[in-house]
């Protein structure tokens, strides 16, 4: 696939996930490997979709793929950062849930598995964490906006890792891993 057709598939899978691919997805055995959601959870601003909805928050890390940390949305939310911005990045599309600005994946991590939201499993709206090994804490996260017999596709902050912070950006990755992947399952989902 060249690079031109693969974003061309990549922005239709985006559209067709925005309206109506959620719908496919729901009923995949690994969706209902996870925690049931409690009903009623609001995020009060954000982007595409029904507020409170798994739509809204995968509209809003779509419309922010792309983009540097640099005078983002998630900079101003918390301030100058220098390291750990994927973290930061989390925190900031789970803001609505009662979130604070955040660099520390593992933070991120331990909020959800204290709610009993963490697994191993795949699903579209989990955030991916990935650790060194087994028994480390994670270093890097993302999220999950679509999953492909078994394999998660994620938007993440901290691309790529080997240029300079100021010229890192969101990314959608096809098929991330490196290390220990792990999945945490927001109230949303």
């Amino acid at each position: 696939m060249t690079p031109a057709s693969r974003r061309v598939f990549l922005r239709r899978g985006a559209v067709l996930l925005g309206v109506g691919g959620l719908a496919l997805v729901a009923g995949s055995e690994v969706l209902s490997e996870r925690p049931a959601a409690p009903v009623g959870v609001r995020l009060d601003t954000a982007a595409g979709g029904t507020p409170g909805t798994l739509a809204a928050v995968l509209a809003e890390a779509s419309s922010t793929a792309g983009r540097r940390l640099l005078g983002s949305p998630w900079e101003t939310w918390a301030g100058a950062v220098t390291t750990g911005w994927s973290g930061l990045y989390v925190s900031w599309l789970l803001r609505h849930l009662g979130g604070t600005p955040t660099t520390d994946v593992a933070a991120v991590r331990n909020a959800l598995a204290a709610r009993g939201r963490t697994g191993t499993a795949p699903a579209v709206g989990a955030v991916v964490f990935y650790s060194p090994g087994s028994t480390a804490p994670p270093t890097r996260a993302g999220l999950v906006t679509s999953v492909t017999r078994g394999v998660a596709q994620t938007v993440e902050g901290d691309h790529p890792v080997t240029v300079p912070l100021s010229e890192r950006f969101v990314r959608r990755l096809s098929r991330p891993g490196h290390g220990t992947v792990s999945y945490g399952y927001p109230e949303y989902m």
